[in-house]
């Protein structure tokens, strides 16, 4: 089953859903705020999509921090990413221990498939 990863008041993430729903998708979703995702599993997708694609430097949490004002390494980035899971980027997905970040719908339905 595919698994959507986000924050729930956000509008990538009620794009996504629409996505999946309207092709018959089954997915779960996880809000990462609640429900944060584990350090390995982090690992893992910055492992596979790379930290520059993951973190959303362009929201407000990660301005909020200063983080933009500090010369931080990637792995300084990934443990600020860590503690502050409303900085990934959306939407993200899992399908088979395999990732993406996406709002492409064709790219999203081939990805889930």
């Amino acid at each position: 089953m595919i698994k959507l990863y986000g924050v729930s008041s956000c509008n990538k993430i009620r794009d996504a859903k629409v996505i999946l729903e309207s092709n018959k998708i089954e997915y779960q979703f996880i809000n990462v705020k609640k429900n944060p995702i584990p350090e390995n599993q982090l690992n893992e997708i910055i492992e596979q999509l790379g930290i520059k694609k993951v973190l959303n430097k362009q929201g407000l949490t990660y301005k909020k921090l200063g983080l933009n004002q500090m010369n931080l390494n990637d792995t300084q980035l990934m443990q600020w990413l860590l503690k502050e899971q409303g900085m990934i980027k959306r939407p993200l997905f899992e399908n088979n221990d395999r990732y993406l970040i996406d709002s492409d719908e064709q790219t999203i339905i081939e990805f889930c498939n």
